[in-house]
């Protein structure tokens, strides 16, 4: 999981594809509509010093997922979404992984 985290953030901080305005809402309404849309749910939260949370959101059934900057005072912003990390079926240590 890790790795996967890394490899999401770097992804989204060097991508040419990441739009120049993100979207950016309160947290919860960011986790609800993801819940309810897509099905995602968190897997991973890691706090960077000084900038708030680092967030990936998974579906366990589609296959999307989605990273997320929660900065302090609640506000969540995509960095990047996206889908292939699979379905609990085809990976069902993704979910269950501790680190």
């Amino acid at each position: 999981m890790k790795k996967l985290l890394l490899a999401l953030a770097l992804f989204a901080g060097s991508s040419s594809i990441v739009a120049a305005q993100m979207l950016c809402v309160e947290r919860v309404d960011m986790l609800d509509r993801l819940a309810s849309e897509y099905g995602e749910e968190l897997i991973e939260v890691k706090m960077i010093e000084d900038h708030g949370l680092l967030e990936v959101l998974k579906s366990r059934t589609k296959g999307t997922w989605t990273l997320l900057l929660t900065r302090p005072g609640g506000i969540s912003c995509v960095l990047a979404t996206g889908r292939g990390l699979g379905t609990d079926e085809e990976n069902p240590d993704i979910v269950d992984y501790e680190l």
